[in-house]
């Protein structure tokens, strides 16, 4: 999967619609139930990958799809060590799941690390990472 974003928190709006979308016809899902996701990570990548993960956990374990996302990513120190972690926190609605309305496709069974790579180039931030189906 390769998405886009012109910000860190459009990237990441657009890896989950892009995840969502190929189990489900994200265009048909209505943001009727509300919650928040959050996720954390050493670096943008452990971020992107926890992030991810939460979010087809919040399909698989809670049968609710997530379709539309407003989050905030920021740093937060971990202890008096100064060292940096990176943290995103998302208000997300969705709906419960309903394979004939939802146009389910394919189960995706876990986000991968392998090739999951972040970069930063003419303005606009790209991601890419894998799923396993």
């Amino acid at each position: 999967i390769e998405a886009y974003g012109s910000s860190l928190e459009e990237l990441f709006q657009n890896c989950a619609k892009g995840l969502v979308n190929i189990m489900f016809d994200i265009s048909k899902v209505e943001p009727r139930k509300a919650f928040t996701i959050k996720a954390e990570g050493e670096e943008l990548e452990t971020l992107l990958y926890d992030w991810l993960e939460k979010v087809l956990l919040k399909i698989l374990i809670d049968q609710i799809i997530p379709s539309r996302y407003m989050l905030e990513i920021y740093t937060k120190n971990i202890d008096e060590t100064n060292e940096k972690r990176y943290h995103v926190s998302a208000h997300v609605g969705g709906e419960t799941v309903n394979y004939d309305k939802h146009n389910y496709k394919i189960e995706i069974k876990a986000v991968t690390y392998h090739n999951l790579k972040i970069y930063f180039k003419n303005n606009q931030y790209t991601a890419t990472f894998l799923a396993d189906l």
